[in-house]
């Protein structure tokens, strides 16, 4: 299935840059609590993320340029999708439980608000990728929600998920969580735009021709164990 195979994707980015993804994400916390500062280090936070950023280890300088170019665009993005989705939730919670005539529009409100959920992870995850404004940025994320609409809702209501599921342990949420978020959107916007990402890990293509044919197969990891396991196999 696509979408486990990008969020596996995403799963994986993380991972190849853990130590300095989970510094990002604490630093995300920090900037989110001051409030000012949160919007541009989502963006920061989701170019950190980028997996094409894999050759090298993002520094904390790359991160800070990011930043000081995003102030504008992010509050862009915050302000258009933010204060919808307040709108929405308050919504829900004041009609959801009465007779009211307006509790029938609860099922729209809900649908609404996970649509506009995942339209402001791609903004995001536009603007840091592809350095786009606020309206470049919606166009990109209006495509990719257009494109893949069933993708896109799987991803919104399992990414609200994971972040409840995560802030019910404390711990990942605050570790890695915003960054694991992020890396699993992103893989989802460059796959959908069609983005090239190299896999630095991927084997060349000479290699890819020599395991075809059968030639110097690769040794499973019980045999590497072995004395001399770490050469090739004759």
């Amino acid at each position: 299935m696509l979408f486990l195979k990008l969020v596996w994707r995403g799963i994986r980015d993380l991972f190849e840059q853990f130590l300095s993804l989970t510094w990002f994400s604490l630093l995300w916390w920090v900037c989110v609590i001051l409030v000012i500062p949160g919007p541009p280090a989502t963006v920061a936070l989701f170019a950190m993320a980028d997996p094409r950023r894999q050759v090298s280890t993002p520094e904390f300088r790359d991160a800070v340029d990011v930043f000081r170019t995003a102030i504008k665009r992010s509050w862009g993005i915050f302000l258009f999708t933010i204060p919808l989705m307040a709108i929405l939730i308050w919504n829900l919670y004041f009609f959801g439980n009465t007779t009211n005539l307006l509790a029938a529009m609860a099922p729209l409100w809900l649908i609404m608000l996970v649509l506009i959920w995942v339209l402001m992870l791609y903004a995001y995850a536009v603007a840091a990728t592809m350095e786009s404004g606020t309206r470049n940025a919606f166009r990109g994320a209006m495509f990719v929600l257009v494109s893949r609409p069933f993708l896109s809702m799987i991803l919104s209501i399992s990414s609200i998920t994971l972040i409840v599921v995560m802030t019910l342990t404390v711990l990942p949420m605050v570790l890695f969580g915003p960054a694991l978020i992020a890396s699993i959107v992103n893989r989802v916007v460059l796959y959908v735009l069609g983005v090239e990402v190299i896999d630095p890990s991927a084997p060349t293509t000479e290699r890819a021709r020599e395991r075809a044919h059968g030639i110097n197969p690769d040794r499973g990891w019980l045999a590497r164990l072995r004395p001399g396991g770490d050469r090739k196999a004759r």
